[in-house]
């Protein structure tokens, strides 16, 4: 297990903390990978009954790391692109195949990929301060965690297309309204509302949970994994397009004037 991501089992609660704050819990192939082993060791004990994910240090998680992608090459070559995205894709299907619920803690920000990943789990709870964003149309990407099919699911045609169109950044307020999360709570009470949601999660027969879970979530898993390559193939053409590569470069000279103003 990496120290990219902190698992921890507390009774019937397992606790998964992406563990990467100087990045901003930014994802790279070894956590995404680290997440789908932690799933998969969840479902061989068969002691949990709720696993709660979030971001170490106030975030959930800003997506993609770009620097990872930029580690890659001028011009990457297509293995290494389908390797990463095939980690990066693996990590939402084993949060929607995990056999106990999965609930999405997101403080601070949740991006990209990042999103998705929040998106792919069974429950959000939000901090009053969060804020959630696609991102990916602004640098000349293609969402490619699932969110083309399972935001529409949660929100509705019009919001989804709008928050992935247009890029824009809604606050944990907007995000309650729409339906993207379920429930919001104050930073400072952050914790006990997770600690009371997860009480009454955990409340209901074990049995009875898991099979909510597999029924409700197994009529998506096939189509969740259609949308996946659909998404995947597109991405693919776009990490290698101009268009991208441009405003990499101008997110990189931006990231670097910051530093030097500093």
């Amino acid at each position: 297990m990496s120290d990219e991501l902190l698992s921890h089992a507390d009774g019937a609660l397992h606790r998964l903390t992406l563990n990467r704050p100087a990045r901003r819990n930014a994802l790279t192939p070894t956590l995404a990978r680290a997440l789908v082993q932690a799933l998969d060791a969840v479902e061989e004990s068969g002691v949990a009954e709720l696993v709660v994910l979030r971001g170490a240090a106030g975030h959930f998680s800003a997506g993609l790391d770009l620097h990872w992608l930029r580690s890659l090459g001028e011009m990457p070559a297509v293995v290494d692109l389908q390797r990463g995205l095939g980690d990066f894709q693996a990590a939402v299907l084993a949060v929607v195949r995990c056999p106990v619920p999965v609930l999405a803690v997101v403080e601070g920000t949740a991006a990209g990929f990042g999103l998705d990943l929040a998106l792919a789990c069974d429950l959000r709870i939000a901090s009053r301060d969060a804020s959630f964003t696609s991102a990916f149309a602004r640098m000349g990407l293609i969402p490619d965690g699932g969110s083309t099919f399972t935001l529409p699911r949660l929100v509705g045609i019009g919001p989804a297309l709008r928050l992935l169109l247009a890029g824009e950044t809604i606050d944990a307020a907007r995000a309650l309204a729409i339906g993207l999360v379920d429930e919001v709570a104050d930073p400072a009470q952050l914790d006990a509302e997770v600690a009371a949601l997860a009480t009454r999660l955990t409340a209901g027969a074990t049995a009875s949970v898991r099979a909510i879970k597999r029924l409700v979530r197994a009529q998506e898993v096939g189509a969740l994994e259609q949308v996946l390559a659909t998404e995947g193939a597109a991405q693919l053409q776009a990490l290698q397009g101009p268009e991208f590569r441009q405003r990499l470069a101008a997110f990189t000279a931006r990231l670097a004037a910051r530093a030097e103003g500093a």
